[in-house]
């Protein structure tokens, strides 16, 4: 079993709150939780800054290259939204 990590961060826009900013936080880790049961997701960072936020997604697999290409697509799907859009990604197969 292989697993493939994906560290994302983003700069938000306009949060007032740290509680706006959770609301952001709950959304993105809810739309990684409906990719499957093969996905993982947390807050890693950045957590008291209004500016940015830190996700770390990760997936396993047999297959390293599917991992690969299920965090990539994850990536795109993730690139822009209300409020946010990824600063930084980095990806690695562990």
């Amino acid at each position: 079993m292989k697993a493939a990590v994906l560290t994302i961060r983003f700069r938000l826009y306009a949060m007032e709150s740290i509680k706006q900013k959770r609301s952001i936080v709950k959304r993105i880790l809810a739309d990684v939780q409906r990719q499957g049961p093969s996905f993982a997701a947390c807050e890693s960072g950045d957590q008291d800054d209004l500016q940015h936020m830190m996700i770390r997604v990760a997936h396993l697999s047999n297959d390293p290259r599917f991992s690969d290409s299920a965090l990539r697509k994850l990536q795109a799907k993730l690139e822009r939204g209300e409020g946010y859009e990824i600063e930084e990604a980095d990806l690695e197969i562990l």
